[in-house]
This record gives structure tokens, sequence and C-alpha cells, in this order.
């Protein structure tokens, strides 16, 4: 059986129309769109002119690529995830699912953007960087420095913004010194990975206290 893939274009005074990808190849050179034969384009994508799709990147079912976006080689995109106008993704990225990546943004290569995290236009997310579920990147917000933890139970994350994120649960540095003990007890933690988990929130807190939040100048 023939592959069909239904992905939208913008059609002028009409909004977004759908294609099918294999028989699009003169609509897509029309629009200047590139998207590598290595690539897989998961159903009703919308794809903006100008966008580059690099080897081997796969994009999700409902994603949308804006205008002028350049989606790197082995990069990642999730399901109903938005790629703003010119943004750039690295490669070998991997965005999230609903993530929102603003127009402008810049994600290092081998970056990490956790499911409906938002980073806002013009910011950078630099290299190997990890961000977590639901986080918020403001505009024009400089992230370079990130810890990623494979703890005992639940993994840790931390990007810069006095937030940390364990497992499913995202708090302040001082919220988290305040209530660790009782979230292990309830999450039925032992006394000694309670203290492992406070360990980790002690020294991102010193970290945290070296870190000063950047933006992208004018």
């Amino acid at each position: 059986m023939k592959k069909e893939t239904t992905i939208y274009l913008w059609v002028i005074n009409e909004g977004w129309k759908p294609f099918c990808l294999e028989e699009s190849k003169d609509e897509l050179l029309k629009r200047n769109i590139f998207i590598s034969d290595s690539a897989r384009i998961g159903h009703y994508a919308r794809i903006g002119d100008s966008a580059r799709i690099g080897h081997d990147a796969r994009i999700g079912h409902d994603a949308t690529i804006g205008d002028s976006a350049t989606i790197g080689d082995s990069s990642t995109i999730g399901d109903y995830a938005i790629i703003g106008d010119s943004a750039r993704i690295g490669d070998s990225a991997r965005i999230g699912e609903s993530a929102t990546i603003g127009h402008y943004a810049r994600i290092g290569h081998y970056a990490r953007i956790g499911d409906y995290a938002t980073i806002g236009d013009s910011a950078r997310i630099g290299e190997s960087a990890t961000i977590g579920h639901y986080a918020t990147i403001g505009d024009k917000e400089i992230i370079n420095k990130t810890i990623f933890i494979t703890g005992s139970r639940n993994t840790i994350s931390w990007w810069g913004k006095n937030v940390i994120n364990i497992g499913c649960q995202k708090r302040t540095i001082e919220e988290w010194k305040k209530v660790y003990k009782y979230i292990g007890e309830d999450e039925n933690y032992s006394q000694s990975e309670i203290e492992e988990y406070y360990e980790y929130i002690l020294m991102i807190e010193k970290m945290q206290s070296k870190t000063v939040i950047e933006k992208v100048k004018p």
C-alpha cells in the first residue's frame, strides 16, 4: 500500500489546507520548503513557508513548524508541539509533546525540552541543556546551565530559574526545603532516599546562588 501523509500548508485567504506530502514536491519547492527524504513527518503537521527539516528528523502528529524555522538533523518534535517562525532547533534536540518554542528562539544541539514547556521569543537554550516539563522560559532569556539527575526514585531537573522538578512535581527551592520530607513520606520514600533528595536540593540551591539569568541583547 502506498504511503500517504497529510500535511497542512498555509493558503492565502483560505488558511491551512491539506496536501499529500508524497505528491506535493512542486508545491514545497514553490514555497521554498525543504524536507529531507529521510525525515518522518506526522499526520496533520503544519509546515510554514521556507521551513527546513533536516535528515532523520521526526515531526510529530499535529505539530506546527513556523515560517523559516529550521529543524536540525536527527531532532524530534513531539506531537502537538509548536515551533515559531524563524526558530532554530539544533541537531539531535528533542522537543516534548505540546511544547511551544517562540519565534526566533534557538535550541542547542542535543538539548531536551520537556512536555508542555514554553520557550519565549528569541530565547536561547544551550547545547545539551535540559528544560523540564511545564517549564516556562521568558522572552530573550539565555539558559546555558542546567542539571538533570536520575535519582533512586525520580528524576531531578533544574534550569537556573529557582525552580526544581522532581518527578512530576515542580516547586521553588524554598518550597522544596520546607516540604521535601512530607512529600517523601507521602510517596513512601525510605529515610535514606529522603535524605538523598534533600542533598540534591541543597546542591542546586548552591548553584542557584551563583546563577544570573542573562537576556539576549537588543
